[in-house]
């Protein structure tokens, strides 16, 4: 969501990404391994007989926090609210890798439920929205979400092809991804009536408001002073 020449600095983007994108991937994948053992995990029979829930559930939430990593470092970076502290180009950086990450899990977090014993989830299921047996209106918003996170993750590539004008809409369906996101969680989850879940949601969302009305405001007075 940014446009500022000052993205073009060698920053996470160059030397230090590969480090970054490593770092990131290792701690989001303990994180994974951590929730999947946390949120009741009853012996190693149980968890072997379980793993696939386990597995989607955890790259659920992982990919939740990623997915909401990136809406909140994209709006710190068109609200210049870092710049004091760091690079534009080191925070864009991790906006894509955050991007990348959200899309994996969220890919694995998908993919983990065709080995699902619990609730069987098909294919055709997982693939195309509102056809599951399970919470179809929930897990069809799920299904969007995956699909609109692999589409604004592949505009960082073709952003040069298709101009500045249009990555920017197609960048702002952040925002919509991140409601069907939240959404999909809050009704499909089976952590959202847990009270850490809930204040993880809440947590979210005030920042992601509180961002966006930054924003709008810094937006609204930029244009006041245009002749």
């Amino acid at each position: 969501m940014a446009s500022d020449r000052s993205l073009d600095r060698p920053g996470l983007a160059g030397g230090w990404g590969a480090l970054w994108y490593l770092v990131a991937l290792t701690g989001t994948a303990v994180l994974s391994f951590v929730l999947g053992r946390a949120l009741g995990a009853e012996g190693v029979a149980t968890l072997a007989g379980k793993l696939p829930w386990y597995t989607s559930r955890a790259a659920g939430i992982t990919a939740y926090l990623l997915l909401s990593a990136t809406a909140l470092l994209g709006l710190l970076i068109s609200t210049r609210l870092l710049d004091r502290w760091l690079s534009r180009a080191d925070v864009y950086a991790l906006h894509e890798h955050c991007s990348w990450l959200a899309l994996g899990f969220a890919a694995l977090h998908a993919g983990a439920l065709l080995a699902d014993r619990t609730e069987p989830f098909s294919l055709l299921q997982v693939l195309v929205p509102f056809t599951a047996s399970y919470r179809p209106l929930a897990t069809g918003l799920g299904v969007l979400a995956l699909y609109l996170t692999a589409l604004i993750t592949a505009s960082f590539y073709v952003r040069a092809h298709i101009g500045q004008r249009m990555w920017r809409r197609l960048h702002a369906a952040t925002f919509g991804l991140y409601v069907l996101a939240t959404v999909h969680g809050l009704l499909a989850g089976s952590s959202s009536d847990m009270a850490w879940m809930q204040w993880l949601y809440l947590a979210s969302g005030a920042t992601a408001l509180f961002l966006t009305l930054v924003r709008l405001l810094l937006a609204a007075r930029a244009g006041a002073r245009r002749p």
